[in-house]
Formats: C-alpha cells, structure tokens, sequence
C-alpha cells in the first residue's frame, strides 16, 4: 500500500514527542511502577527503530516497527489501570501515545 512517507514522519516526530514527555513524567514520579516505566523506556527504543524503518524506505519494514510499537503502547496503557496512583501526566502521555500509534497503524493499512 501507499502512504505519504512525510505525513509518517511527522507522526512519527509526534508520538516522539509524547514518548518524551511520558519518560520525563515518569522520571520525576517516584510512584510509577517499574513495569510502566520499562514500557515507557521500551517506546523510545521502537520509536527510533520506527523512525529507523522509515529511512530505509522499506514498507514491510516500516509496518512490522509500526505494529511493534502499537503492540507495546498497549502494554503500557494496561499497565497505567492498575496502578491508580499514577500522575496525570504520565497517563495523559501514554494514552495520547497509544492513540497516535493506533492512528499511524491504521494508515498504513
């Protein structure tokens, strides 16, 4: 399938954004759980490895990192239920994140 491969890397440049600003959040919360933050750290990584895939102008590639990244989002948006005492914050970030992903992943569809 086609896809305007500008429009990805803005998305891409976005949800990296958001990533940050979850990983800054949950570096000043001393109450978000260790498993959180391990997703939280784990979105940075893929979101390089997506950003990555994007360069090497490989389709397939670029939609295995995008669905890697959607399937981790949603790791760390359960893990947010659980732990109640969580910032706003670092919910905020973290569901606005999954959300984004979700939207690029259906683009790329």
């Amino acid at each position: 399938m086609y896809f305007q491969t500008d429009e990805v890397r803005q998305r891409l440049k976005f949800i990296d954004r958001t990533i940050r600003h979850a990983a800054n959040a949950c570096n000043k919360d001393s109450s978000v759980p260790p498993d959180l933050k391990y997703y939280v750290q784990q979105l940075s990584v893929r979101s390089r490895q997506a950003k990555q895939a994007l360069h090497s102008e490989n389709s397939h590639r670029i939609r295995r990192s995008v669905d890697s990244l959607a399937q981790l989002t949603e790791h760390a948006q359960a893990a947010i239920h659980p732990a109640e005492e969580v910032n706003y914050d670092v919910k905020s970030a973290v569901i606005l994140t999954h959300i984004e992903v979700s939207a690029l992943k259906h683009q790329l569809d």
